[in-house]
Parts: C-alpha cells; structure tokens; sequence
C-alpha cells in the first residue's frame, strides 16, 4: 500500500535562484539599443520641432516648451536604455532557463523546461553583422513568446538552442515513458480492431 507525504518544506531546503551566477549578454548589443534609441529619438525630436512651429505663433511664449520638454525625455531615455542594459543577463541550469532585465523595476523571469513548446533564432541585419542573435522561447498555452533573449553572440545562441531542443525532447521522453500499461494495452487493443491512431506534434 502506498503512503502519501506532504510534509513541510524549510525554508532553507527552497532552491534559490538568486544563487545563480548570470551572463551578461554580449557588450555589442549595446550598439543595437543605442541605434534603436537614436532612430526613436530623431522621430521624436522631429515631432517636437513639428510642434513647434505650429505652436510659434499662437503661443509664442509657451511654445519653446514642447522641444525642451521632449529633448529632456531623449535624453533621459537614451541614459536609460544605456544604464538598463547592464541589466540585461541570462543562465541556463539543467531544468530552466533564467533571463533578468529592468533597471528600476528588475525582473526574473525563470521558465522551465517542461513548458517550452518550440524555441526560433532571430537576428536583425545590425545583429547579424556584429554576429550576435536572439533566442526566443515559447511555452505551453501562451498566444505569443513569452521570452526573448537579445546579444547572444551566434555560436552561444545555437548551442543555447539546441541545448533547449534537447531538454525538451527529453522532457517529453520522460511523459512517454511514464505512461500506463492500461493506456498502452487500449492503444494495441484499437490497432487490433483496425481502427487508425494518428500522433501528431506540433512544433508551432
């Protein structure tokens, strides 16, 4: 007879990510946020001096506003994106994948993965030309990437990718290998009778 055990967990028995040593992404990723950040910037400055001068003539005096106020928000995004991106870091432990980033308000996120459904590389022409690339995760029941993991150097990115195939195909292994002789005897009994079992398994 089997016994069932629900006993209290200690607080110091609790994994602790926190423990965990993070790589930061590569530094020439650096030179992608500032890029992005430099095209968002004209934009808006654009926007301001648009503003401007229709804003002259009815408002002379308040006019002179808009500019200075947006040029003070680029340049305090621009300061922003620069700081936030020492932030930006990543491990891959034997069950999960971990990836922080924010700068006043930090976040972990920490996927299992039992839960990733496909992964997908991506890169950008400036990506590809410094040759880093971006690891995107997928998990179960969720309607877009749930994680994206930017400034990985290529090869880094590849071996990482693979890396999550592989525990995703053992992940699933192990389901297989867990199922019940009753589900497996139901199976053989429906081939026996002659009925058609298709498996399907999408990859998204």
């Amino acid at each position: 007879m089997s016994h069932f055990f629900n006993d209290k967990v200690l607080d110091h028995d609790l994994p602790r990510f926190e423990e965990v040593v993070l790589t930061p992404v590569s530094k020439k990723y650096l030179q992608v946020i500032i890029l992005n950040t430099l095209i968002f910037s004209v934009i808006l400055l654009g926007a301001a001096g648009v503003g401007y001068f229709f804003l002259k003539n009815s408002f002379p005096d308040l006019a002179w506003i808009v500019p200075v106020v947006i040029t003070a928000l680029v340049v305090i995004n621009f300061i922003y994106q620069v700081l936030a991106f020492r932030q930006r870091k990543y491990a891959f432990r034997e069950r999960d994948v971990i990836y922080q980033f924010g700068l006043i308000s930090k976040t972990i996120v920490i996927i299992p993965f039992n839960r990733i459904q496909h992964t997908a590389l991506e890169e950008g022409w400036l990506s590809r030309s410094l040759g880093l690339k971006s690891v995107t995760v997928f998990t179960a029941g969720a309607g877009g990437s749930d994680l994206s993991i930017n400034g990985l150097p290529g090869d880094i990115a590849e071996n990482f990718n693979q890396l999550i195939l592989a525990k995703i195909d053992s992940e699933n292994s192990t389901v297989d290998s867990l199922a019940t002789p009753e589900s497996a005897a139901d199976v053989e009994g429906e081939k026996g009778s002659g009925a058609i079992i298709e498996s399907s398994k999408e990859d998204g």
